[in-house]
């Protein structure tokens, strides 16, 4: 049996079981959710099945925060987090930003030092509004750079939305406010080339002591402090649970926030020991139990990559320069948002056109399903992923069993057990396809 009917042959088998949150009930069951969440959520990536297996087989006190900790840790945090940074600031070399490579990088580099190194809110926001000189040598001047708006109200409308978050549906409203607000703050920014390629040295000109970002800064950290402070706990909430933060969260999340020094981990901590945080999974049409949230487009292309091993060809829109990445490049650390692939695009990667959360677009649509249900390019790569030496060599029930660690980082339960192995004309490729295509691998639950 192959695509279609096998898929049709347990669709109803697996919706049953994904509506059903006393599934993840048991020890086991409830230790491989939070492994998987966790994973997800920290490092933007699924865990191993080597990782879920001794999680799930730990027995020492206090393991969730242990694991916390060591995500917290990890590389892979620093680069996940680094890419949601640079979604908000903007960290595109070609139309309509304009960065340019070189500085993209350097950016991006100073970007991810401030994610790795945990640097206070404040500190980093200072830095990025302080930075002169060249856009090579100079990673912070970028900031002033990044916009399509190259006048006091555009730098002004960047820079509130960087740094002044405001959580409603008419905020475009107001920052379109905010950009005659502040603009005198950034009346005195300027800009002019040198002889190298593309370099340019933001400077300021000749004028009033308070028509600075400087100036704009003290504003910051004085009147609009609790603004500016509420910010990250804003985007945090967003990224995690798909909304803003309601008030009583707001007050308690900045309370931790506040106590860590106004630094990301500690705030992250806090979430993470939070009930809301290890709550179940939401009943699909309900909004009780936590919240199910499709995976970021390149969180989901690289779930795919490690899976199968399949690697990824990216490509920029602008012809020169042209732009060579390692083959195995995770679309994580895609650096730069004007390079891009076929599949990022379809899954809603944002453009880092305006720097606005709502960018990202996590809603599942009818292409989408099309591509992952009918793609001749996923089925080879499932093909080949079930031809490994390795795992053709299991028996039955032990391929079952490494294909749900791989795709759902979970072990089957014993009505899953006997679904797969008891059907002989459903292949491990049909089982492969078919976990691909659930919601519980492609919803971060």
């Amino acid at each position: 049996m192959g695509g279609a009917a096998a898929f049709a042959l347990v669709q109803d088998a697996f919706a049953a079981r994904a509506a059903d949150v006393h599934a993840y009930s048991s020890t086991q069951a409830r230790d491989a959710l939070m492994c998987r969440r966790l994973h997800l959520d920290i490092c933007g990536r699924l865990p191993t099945r080597e990782e879920v297996e001794a999680y799930i087989a730990s027995r020492v006190s206090r393991k969730q925060e242990k694991l916390v900790d060591s995500l917290l840790a990890s590389k892979e945090y620093a680069d996940y987090w680094a890419m949601r940074y640079c979604d908000f600031l903007r960290v595109k070399s070609e139309f309509p930003i304009n960065l340019w490579p070189n500085a993209v990088y350097v950016y991006h580099r100073r970007i991810r030092a401030a994610v790795a190194n945990d640097e206070p809110w404040n500190d980093f926001a200072r830095a990025l509004l302080y930075g002169r000189g060249s856009n090579f040598r100079v990673p912070e001047s970028n900031f002033l750079r990044a916009t399509a708006r190259r006048t006091p109200e555009g730098l002004a409308e960047a820079a509130s939305i960087s740094f002044l978050l405001y959580p409603s549906e008419n905020s475009t409203r107001k920052y379109e406010e905010y950009s005659k607000k502040y603009a005198n703050y950034f009346s005195r920014v300027a800009w002019k080339s040198t002889r190298e390629w593309k370099e340019e040295l933001v400077y300021l000109k000749d004028g009033p002591a308070d028509a600075t970002p400087e100036a704009f800064m003290a504003e910051l950290e004085g009147p609009l402090s609790k603004t500016f402070y509420a910010t990250p706990v804003h985007r945090v909430h967003w990224w995690l649970f798909g909304t803003y933060a309601p008030t009583g969260t707001l007050n308690d999340w900045m309370g931790a926030f506040r106590s860590g020094g106004w630094r990301l981990k500690p705030l992250l901590r806090h979430v993470f020991a939070s009930s809301a945080y290890r709550a179940l999974p939401a009943t699909p049409g309900k909004k009780n139990g936590f919240p199910a949230r499709r995976l970021d487009a390149e969180v989901l292309d690289d779930a795919i990559c490690d899976i199968t091993g399949a690697v990824r060809a990216f490509e920029s829109i602008a012809p020169e320069p042209f732009s060579f990445l390692p083959p195995k490049r995770r679309s994580i650390l895609v650096e730069d948002g004007s390079i891009t692939s076929a599949f990022l695009l379809l899954f809603g990667r944002p453009p880092r056109d305006s720097g606005l959360l709502e960018e990202r677009n996590n809603a599942i649509t009818a292409k989408q399903r099309l591509y992952l249900y009918n793609s001749g390019k996923l089925w080879d790569e499932l093909g080949a992923m079930v031809k490994e030496e390795r795992f053709a060599k299991l028996d039955p029930r032990e391929q079952v069993k490494d294909l749900y660690l791989r795709f759902l980082s979970r072990p089957p339960d014993q009505a899953e057990y006997f679904l797969f192995t008891k059907k002989e004309d459903v292949s491990p490729r049909d089982i492969a396809w078919h976990l691909l295509n659930t919601r519980e691998f492609i919803y971060r639950i």
